[in-house]
């Protein structure tokens, strides 16, 4: 399994290698029953982090995982489960961890979010993130939503050791 994770903002091409050892293995182990859980659900689900279970997550399974982020758009009260119909995406993120997923993913996340002129695909494993212009609605969330990002995305990576990345041209065997 890689040391890193590329963690890519599409609109502004920014790109950080995010090291597993920023995330707490109690993070993982609160992330990986809840990603599994909004998988199965195919609905937004509250966000596992008690003071932020008023925003919410669908997270998709397809050219590795997709997961958009939103805010509520009405009455709410903070940490509690949000009620209302009306959300807001807030980001999109595409976590590719293995090569033969990385392209597809890539140019579903480029057409669908658009990217910066100079933005390329880095090597796998990655965190492609698309920003929604509803964000700036949500300041506070500005704040969290990087290092949510990058925690969802080691979750992911790591939810089964036997899926760890695997070097390009690697695949078949």
């Amino acid at each position: 399994m890689s040391n890193y994770i590329n963690h890519v903002t599409l609109t502004t091409g920014h790109c950080r290698r995010s090291p597993r050892d920023e995330v707490s293995d109690e993070t993982l182990a609160l992330l990986h029953p809840w990603m599994t859980a909004a998988i199965e659900s195919g609905n937004p689900m509250p966000l596992p982090v008690p003071a932020l279970a008023h925003y919410s997550a669908h997270v998709l399974r397809d050219r590795g995982v997709m997961v958009t982020v939103y805010g509520p758009l009405g009455p709410h009260i903070a940490g509690q489960p949000y009620r209302g119909e009306r959300l807001a995406p807030l980001v999109t993120l595409g976590i590719a961890q293995r090569s033969r997923e990385a392209a597809p993913l890539w140019r579903m996340m480029v057409d669908m979010f658009g990217a910066a002129e100079a933005v390329k695909m880095p090597s796998v494993p990655w965190c492609a993130v698309a920003l929604h212009p509803t964000l700036p609605m949500f300041l506070d969330a500005v704040g969290w939503l990087g290092d949510f990002e990058r925690c969802v995305a080691w979750a992911w990576i790591t939810r089964n050791p036997a899926l760890a990345s695997v070097p390009p041209g690697d695949e078949a065997k």
